[in-house]
Formats: C-alpha cells, sequence, structure tokens
C-alpha cells in the first residue's frame, strides 16, 4: 500500500506522488491568495518579469499554504534539463522536467545559467498555474455582460479606433527605429529580424524601413569590430 510520501514515475519528464488531495487543496487557496504578477523589466523583445520579482510576489502565498518548489538541474536523454518540484508540507509533490535550450556561444557557463533563468520562470508559473499580468488568476470575478451593440455602433467605434492604432503603431515603429540605432556587435541579428516580421502591429512600409536600420545597424557593427592595422 503506497503511502501519501510515495512518488511513481509516470513518464521520464513527470512524477507525482498518490494521493495528491491535499497538495492540490493548497494550490487552489494559493491562488485564490497570490498577488498580479506584473512585468518588471525589459528586454529587446519587450517587457517581462524577471525570476526575482516572481519569487518575491509568490513567495508569501506559498508559504502561508504549506507549498514550495524546488528547481534543479537534470539530465533529459543525455541533454541538459531543469527539474521543477511542487511539493506540500504533507509530503505530497508533482514535478516535470524542462529541456535546456541553449545557444552556442563562447561562454558556455554562461550560456547554461540564461538558459537555466529563462526555464525557470516558465516552469514556475506553469506548475503553480499563473500568468503574469492577469489580475484573476484565480477567477473569482464574476463576467459582466456587455451591452449588445448595433452594427451601426459597432461601425463608429471602428472607426473612432482605428487613427488611435495608427498613432500608436508609428510611434512603436519610431521607437524601434530608434532602438535599433543602438545595436552592436553582440545582437542576435537574426532573433531581431524575425520578432520584426512577425510583429503584426507593423505594416510592410514600417517593416521594409526597419529591416533598413537593421542592415544598416549590422553593417556598422561588423565595421567598428574589425581590428585596424
Amino acid at each position: 500500500m503506497t503511502s501519501s510520501a510515495d512518488t511513481q514515475n509516470i513518464t521520464q519528464t513527470y512524477q507525482r506522488s498518490f494521493p495528491l488531495s491535499d497538495l492540490a487543496n493548497a494550490l487552489i487557496k494559493f491562488q485564490q491568495a497570490v498577488p498580479t504578477i506584473h512585468d518588471n523589466d525589459k528586454s529587446f523583445y519587450g517587457s517581462f518579469t524577471n525570476l526575482p520579482g516572481i519569487l518575491s510576489t509568490i513567495g508569501p502565498a506559498l508559504r502561508n499554504n504549506g507549498l514550495a518548489v524546488s528547481q534543479l538541474p537534470e539530465e533529459i536523454n543525455g541533454q541538459p534539463g531543469l527539474r521543477t518540484t511542487l511539493m506540500h508540507a504533507s509530503g505530497q509533490q508533482i514535478s516535470s522536467v524542462t529541456p535546456l535550450i541553449m545557444n552556442e556561444g563562447q561562454n558556455g557557463t554562461q550560456e547554461w545559467g540564461k538558459a537555466m533563468t529563462y526555464a525557470r520562470r516558465y516552469a514556475l508559473q506553469a506548475v503553480l498555474g499563473l500568468c503574469v499580468g492577469i489580475e484573476d488568476n484565480d477567477a473569482d470575478i464574476e463576467p459582466t455582460d456587455s451591452p449588445v451593440q448595433s452594427n451601426n455602433d459597432k461601425t463608429t467605434a471602428k472607426h473612432k479606433r482605428q487613427p488611435v492604432v495608427a498613432i500608436d503603431n508609428a510611434k512603436k515603429a519610431k521607437e524601434w527605429k530608434d532602438y535599433i540605432q543602438t545595436l552592436g556587435k553582440d545582437t542576435d541579428w537574426s532573433a531581431a529580424e524575425v520578432h520584426i516580421r512577425q510583429d503584426k502591429d507593423f505594416n510592410q512600409s514600417q517593416i521594409k524601413v526597419l529591416m533598413q536600420a537593421l542592415s544598416d545597424a549590422k553593417a556598422r557593427a561588423a565595421k567598428s569590430s574589425k581590428v585596424k592595422p
């Protein structure tokens, strides 16, 4: 007969204890108590919440409900990975391994650390059922019925929004162009190009301008990195 602390391997990457009732009840209470996780940092791709920001936000609610999260390195299929384990004071737990996706670089340890930090953020939110920026993670706010709009109202609203959206997108494109001019030789140019082309806020004309700015920045970076005789 298995105890509450006995753990069974379901797959190579996923493990859980039996039963999970105490952990599940504690997780529900945690989700009801945890405050909204807000973006607190910026990167090349936009705003995000860094790992310390997530941990400091969820810490009190975890401890108050007898929950703890462990994240340790573990290989998966011979490749580096991260095992995230959600534990309850009763001994019940659930865990899974996330593969680490690493870029090739001169400093392998640095690339491993970057991949580990990135994976920790997403695995932590996944195991706790959270999402950054959602004001109502526990869904305890009842939705309100929106008034039914006539076709004329919808058309009017659409025309009112279009100029505002166009202005916002133009401002965003200008900010991106200014940002591109600051990029140097350590930039991941391929990632920057993909991000620009896939950004739905930019029209074809704006994408063309940004791609030209990116090409110019890349040429400047290559020229400056050459060693002078």
